[in-house]
């Protein structure tokens, strides 16, 4: 699976992903964790902590409407890179509560996104 290339199209992941984990008035440093992981796994990051840091300060301020515009327009493997980020930041936690869920879904709706890879196991 690939993630966007562009900056502006990674930031929109990660203004999203944000947007998401704060929905639920929860926002953690388990969540903020999660997409940190989750961009280091996809993207190397290694030994680059002032460009992450650019790309989460560019992203926090990203109109939300702008990133699912941006997430909408991206290619399939994209969009499940997209749809994996959210989920992992979402579920955190190991669990995946019905509010949570109910919120996964319906950002993977606005922007158009296949489910979660591993969503079939759950």
């Amino acid at each position: 699976m690939r993630g966007p290339s562009t900056f502006e199209d990674l930031a929109a992941v990660i203004a999203v992903c944000l947007a998401t984990a704060r929905e639920d008035g929860k926002f953690e440093e388990i969540e903020f964790k999660a997409i940190l992981d989750g961009l280091r796994a996809q993207y190397n990051f290694a030994g680059k902590d002032d460009l992450l840091a650019d790309y989460i300060k560019y992203a926090d301020q990203m109109n939300l409407e702008e990133a699912i515009h941006r997430i909408q327009r991206f290619d399939s493997e994209e969009k499940q890179f997209a749809s994996d980020m959210l989920f992992i930041t979402i579920a955190s936690d190991g669990v995946l509560h019905p509010t949570e869920e109910e919120i996964y879904k319906s950002m993977v709706e606005v922007c158009d996104l296949p489910l979660f890879t591993g969503a079939d196991k759950l």
